[in-house]
C-alpha cells in the first residue's frame, strides 16, 4: 500500500498497517533454486524466508556484503496488550544456503529496525526506532560486530519524537544516519569510530524527513526525502546543503530511496502522484526520467534502488490495484543505460510490496518486503534474481534441432530450448508473438491468455452461454470470454470460490483471468484439455515439493508419467512458480504429441449453450503462418502474479 508521508507522525504506524488487513491467499512453497542450463536467463523468484513469532512479519531493507553474507532487516509483532500491538526488531541472515532469524536486541516495546549498510562481515548497521516507557519514539542504532547484535546509544534531538530511516558507511569511522526529528525537521546523526553526533541539516519546509541515504566518498553523501515535494540534500565534507530536485506532475512527489555509482552518476527514487518517480544526478543537476509504471490503478511506488553500474541499476516497490485500496503486488523495475522496464517479479499473496533492494552482482540481485498470509498476518517476502531461479520446465531434456513446420519469424527463439514447440504451435495458428519479429520466451502468461491457447491447441469446440455470463469478471466483450466459458463447461477449467473471490475484491463467482498462471495450473489444464486419466504412481511422489496432499498431485504426476513435462535437477517441480512463454509452449506442445489414442472423455457442454467463432483480438491469436502477427498487447506485460489458494481456483 502507498505510504502518505506527508502526514509525518504517522510514518512508523504505516510501516505496520499491512498487518491488519484480512485476506485470503498462501504464500507459494518452493525450494531453494539449483542449476539450470547455460541458456536459461535470470529471474525474480521467492526464496523461502523465516518469520519471527505468529503474528506478522516484515522486512523493510536489505544490504549484502557477498553471495553468501546478506542483511536484512524489520520488525515483527511481539504481543499484545488488547489491541495494542507490540513490536521487535528482526534481523535476518543468508549465508547462501538459507535465510534465518539472528537475535537482536529491543530498547523498548515498539522497536523497529528501516536501515541497514554493511562495511565487512563483522561491521553492519541498521537503524531505526523505539518507544520508551513513557510512550515517546528514540533513534535506534544498532551493530553487528561478527557476532551479536547490540544497541549502540544514538541522540534525540526531540525528546517526544525521533525516528532514523536509512543509513549509509563510508567506512568503519565514517557512518551517516538519516531520519526525523523535532518539529517535523531532517535530522542526520553521524558516527566517527567512536560515537554518534547530531549534525544540523537544512529544512525546506516545516515538514520535512530523510528517508534514504548514499554515499561514494567521505565529502560526497546524500539523503533524500520529502518535504512539500522532493528532497535532497548533500553532505560536502564540511555541511549539508538541499540541492534543488524536480517535482513533476501536479499530485505528491516524494523520494524514498537513493543509491550511488559515482558523485556524478547518483539515482533517486520515489513516487509522484499515482507514478513511479527517478531521478538522476549527473554532477550539476537532479533531473526526473521517464519511469516504468506499475499496472496499479490506485497508485504505483518504488522504495528502494541499487546500482551496479551505469547501465544495471534495480529499483522495487508496489504496485496498488484496487481502487477500493485491496491488494497490493510487487513492482521491479530495471535501467539499462537508456530507459527504465518493468520486470516481471512474483508476489506469493495479496499486499505484497517490496521494501528494499541489494544487488552482489548482475546476475544476483535480492530484495525484501513482505506479503500477507491465507490467516491475514504480515509475512516477510524474499525475492531473488539469478540463473538458479530459471524456472525452464525440462533442465534436463535438450530436444534435437528439428525442421521448423514453418518459416520462423521470431529472432530472440533461435537458440531456444523450446524452438521446435514454439515454432510449432505459431504454425497451429496456436500462439502469436508479442510483435511482429519476437516471442518473448521468458515473458508470464495470465489465465485468460492461457485458457484461449489451450482450447486453440486441443481444438476445443468454441460455444457460449444464452444467458449471463458464468464468471462476473469475464463479460462477453472480454478477449477470451468464448474460450474461458467453454474450457469451463468442457470441465477442463474453473474459478475462485466466494472467499477467494473476495480476497481480490472481485464479485463471485469469478475467475480473475488477469492472475499469471502457475506451473501446476497450467499442467492440470493440459492434462484435462488433453483428456488424460489421471496417474498416481504406487511408488510415491515424483517431485519433492508435489506430495500427494497438494491440489495438482494427480495432475503433475500423470503429465510426468506422460512425458508432457520434467523437473529440476534438485527433484523439485515448483508448482507455484509463474509460467515462462517458452515452457508453457514446451508443455502444451508435449501434450499435444502424447495425447493418449482413446482419450478420457472430459464434461459435454451444457444445453444452454450455443457456437462462437473464434475470436482473434489477442495474444496467443490464430494466425497465418508467415503472415503479419497481432499487435495485440504483449503477454509479457506486468501482471499480478498471485498464486490462488489450493483447492480455491482449481485452475
Amino acid at each position: 500500500m502507498k505510504r502518505n508521508y506527508q502526514s509525518i507522525t504517522i510514518v512508523a504506524m504505516l510501516l505496520f498497517s499491512f498487518m491488519a488487513i484480512a485476506t485470503h491467499n498462501q504464500a507459494a512453497a518452493r525450494g531453494l533454486p539449483q542449476a539450470s542450463p547455460a541458456d536459461c536467463a535470470p529471474i525474480w523468484s521467492v526464496v523461502p524466508s523465516p518469520n519471527a513469532g505468529a503474528n506478522g512479519s516484515s522486512l523493510q531493507a536489505v544490504a549484502a556484503i557477498s553471495s553468501s553474507d546478506i542483511w536484512a532487516v524489520g520488525a515483527y509483532i511481539s504481543g499484545y496488550t488488547g489491541t495494542v500491538a507490540y513490536y521487535s526488531t528482526l534481523t535476518e541472515h543468508w549465508n547462501g544456503t538459507s535465510w534465518s532469524v539472528i537475535s537482536s536486541p529491543n530498547a523498548g516495546t515498539y522497536a523497529e529496525l528501516f536501515g541497514i549498510t554493511t562495511i565487512s562481515p563483522s561491521s553492519v548497521w541498521a537503524v531505526g526506532d523505539f518507544q520508551d516507557s513513557s510512550g515517546h519514539r528514540r533513534t535506534l542504532v544498532e551493530h553487528w560486530d561478527g557476532t551479536i547484535w547490540h544497541i549502540v546509544p544514538s541522540p534525540n534531538p526531540d525528546p517526544y519524537y525521533s525516528i532514523l530511516h536509512g543509513v549509509t558507511a563510508v567506512s568503519a569511522n565514517d557512518v551517516w544516519a538519516v531520519g526525523e526529528g523535532s518539529a517535523y525537521s531532517t535530522l542526520t546523526e553521524h558516527w566517527d569510530g567512536s560515537s554518534w553526533t547530531i549534525v544540523a541539516s537544512p529544512n525546506s519546509t516545516s515538514n520535512s524527513v530523510l528517508l534514504g541515504a548514499t554515499s561514494t566518498s567521505a565529502s560526497d553523501v546524500w539523503a533524500v526525502g520529502y518535504s512539500g515535494g522532493t528532497l535532497t540534500e548533500h553532505w560536502n565534507g564540511s555541511n549539508w546543503t538541499v540541492v534543488t530536485s524536480p517535482n513533476p506532475g501536479s499530485g505528491n512527489n516524494l523520494l524514498l530511496g537513493v543509491t550511488a555509482l559515482s558523485s556524478s552518476d547518483v539515482w533517486a527514487v520515489g513516487y509522484s502522484g499515482a507514478s513511479t518517480l527517478t531521478e538522476h544526478w549527473d554532477g550539476s543537476t537532479w533531473t526526473a526520467l521517464a519511469s516504468s509504471h506499475g499496472p496499479g490503478i490506485v497508485g504505483n511506488q518504488l522504495n528502494s534502488v541499487s546500482a551496479i553500474a551505469a547501465n544495471d541499476i534495480w529499483a522495487v516497490g508496489s504496485s496498488s490495484y484496487n481502487a477500493r485500496g485491496g491488494s497490493d503486488a510487487t513492482l521491479v523495475t530495471h535501467w539499462d543505460g537508456t530507459s527504465w522496464s518493468l520486470v516481471t517479479s512474483p508476489s506469493p499473496g495479496p499486499n505484497a510490496d517490496l521494501n528494499g533492494v541489494a544487488a552482489v552482482s548482475s546476475s544476483d540481485v535480492w530484495a525484501v518486503g513482505h506479503y500477507n498470509s491465507s490467516t491475514g498476518n504480515s509475512n516477510t517476502l524474499v525475492e531473488h534474481y539469478s540463473t538458479l531461479g530459471c524456472s525452464t520446465i525440462t533442465p534436463t531434456i535438450s530436444p534435437s534441432p528439428q525442421p521448423t513446420a514453418c518459416p520462423n519469424l521470431f529472432v530472440d527463439i533461435n537458440t531456444n530450448i523450446f524452438f521446435h514447440a514454439i515454432n510449432s504451435l505459431y504454425c497451429q495458428g496456436v500462439i502469436n508473438g508479442t510483435d511482429a519479429s519476437h516471442y518473448s520466451p521468458s515473458g508470464t502468461a495470465t489465465r485468460g491468455q492461457f485458457a484461449k491457447l489451450v482450447a486453440l491447441a486441443f481444438g476445443l469446440p468454441l460455444t457460449t452461454p444464452s444467458g449471463r455470463p458464468t464468471f462476473t469478471d469475464v463479460p462477453p466483450g472480454y478477449f477470451a470470454y468464448a474460450y474461458i466459458e467453454s474450457g469451463y463447461y468442457a470441465g477442463i477449467l474453473s474459478g475462485f470460490d466466494a472467499v477467494g473471490c473476495a480476497a481480490h475484491n472481485a464479485l463471485y463467482p469469478c475467475y480473475l483471468p488477469n492472475l499469471a498462471i502457475t506451473r501446476g495450473q497450467l499442467t492440470k489444464l493440459v492434462v484435462n484439455a488433453g483428456e488424460y486419466a489421471l496417474l498416481t504412481p504406487a511408488s510415491g511422489p515424483t517431485f519433492t515439493d508435489v506430495p500427494p496432499s497438494n491440489v495438482f498431485y494427480a495432475f503433475i504426476e500423470t503429465a510426468a508419467a506422460n512425458h508432457i513435462i520434467a523437473g529440476y535437477p534438485d527433484g523439485s517441480f515448483r508448482p507455484n512458480n509463474p509460467i515462462r512463454r517458452d515452457e508453457m509452449a514446451q508443455i502444451v506442445y508435449a501434450g499435444q504429441q502424447n495425447q493418449p489414442a482413446s482419450p478420457t472423455p472430459i464434461n459435454t457442454p451444457a444445453p444452454s449453450m450455443t457456437a462462437t467463432p473464434s475470436q482473434t483480438s489477442t495474444p496467443f491469436t490464430t494466425n497465418t503462418p508467415g503472415g503479419p502477427t497481432n499487435t495485440a498487447t504483449p503477454t509479457s506485460m506486468p501482471s499480478v502474479t498471485i498464486t490462488p489458494t489450493p483447492g480455491l481456483a482449481r485452475f
